[in-house]
């Protein structure tokens, strides 16, 4: 009942509370973009969660519960998004979108940044500790913030950048995970 309130919270925070506060302006690229990244921030701690219950006993264990981690912090942005969106639209009286590319671009950051942060959160949990992998994802999030403070303007400049950047990222957690699934 606790994790419910919590997410309720969090939707009525950020799809509500603040796109109204932001007027037009939640429309912006940065804001678009920032929204369709948003995953990020409850996929890697959601993966640690579910590296901490069990050892992988698999590479595709450990991908099915990494998918699993993506697709609950992709869920969430994309619901805060939707109802940010709708809620914007019924205080101006009017259908309001984002621009698509943006939105499209962003949400290719979003989702390949949740996957890279993701793996690295479950390669953490399984080499370190969940704590280990929580303290890093929150060292990362800390950066990402200070980036986002001095350089948000450029968000929506970079998704393709980012993507190759988590592709890479993703790929050498694979490798790493493979390791700590398959000791040898």
């Amino acid at each position: 009942m606790q994790s419910v309130i919590l997410h309720l919270v969090l939707i009525a925070i950020f799809g509500v509370f603040l796109p109204l506060r932001k007027g037009l302006g939640f429309l912006e690229p940065i804001m678009i973009t920032a929204y369709a990244c948003l995953g990020v921030l409850f996929a890697a701690p959601a993966a640690a969660s579910a590296f901490s219950k069990s050892r992988p006993q698999t590479m595709v264990e450990a991908g099915v519960r990494a998918a699993k981690a993506v697709a609950y912090g992709e869920g969430l942005a994309l619901v805060m998004l939707i109802a940010g969106v709708v809620s914007l639209s019924f205080a101006n009286g009017r259908a309001l979108y984002p621009e698509l590319d943006v939105l499209g671009l962003g949400a290719a950051l979003g989702l390949a940044a949740s996957i890279a942060l993701a793996l690295f959160s479950g390669w953490m949990t399984l080499r370190f500790s969940a704590a280990a992998a929580r303290m890093g994802m929150r060292a990362i999030f800390v950066g990402l913030l200070v980036l986002f403070v001095f350089q948000g303007e450029r968000l929506p400049e970079i998704p393709l950048r980012g993507v190759e950047l988590s592709v890479a990222v993703s790929a050498l957690m694979i490798i790493l995970l493979r390791r700590q699934v398959h000791p040898k």
